[in-house]
């Protein structure tokens, strides 16, 4: 474990969304996660990593910028599939050297990124 005292680890990414019953929607429904935490203007979601991500009707803490969301996938093709008719694509379905990615549309309106990582990838792990 991490002392977080002296290096931060990645704790949530928040989305801000205009209507959070139909984020939820969208989270539950297509993307597949699971709710951890419910209030009227903020839901919380956990997948089994560990990982965190919320969606929030309140006011942001940051002015401006944008996020990039990419949720990582074993099978890239199979998700399009199941997708495609069910949300507006974005970004066609594409090989890059990273991997195979294609976008959707969110329900903030901004894209959202479903990526199977290529085995090998121009990218290096730092040991």
């Amino acid at each position: 474990m991490t002392d977080r005292t002296t290096r931060p680890e990645l704790g949530i990414v928040i989305e801000y969304v205009a209507d959070v019953d139909a984020a939820t929607h969208f989270y539950v429904d297509v993307v597949g996660l699971d709710v951890e935490r419910q209030h009227p203007a903020f839901v919380q979601f956990r997948e089994s990593s560990g990982a965190r991500f919320a969606i929030a009707s309140d006011e942001p803490l940051a002015l401006g910028g944008e996020r990039e969301l990419y949720w990582f996938v074993d099978d890239v093709n199979a998700i399009f599939e199941r997708l495609t008719g069910r949300v507006e694509i974005v970004r066609p379905l594409t090989k890059m050297p990273f991997g195979k990615v294609f976008g959707v549309k969110g329900p903030s309106g901004k894209p959202q990124f479903f990526l199977q990582l290529a085995d090998e990838r121009p990218s290096e792990a730092v040991k």
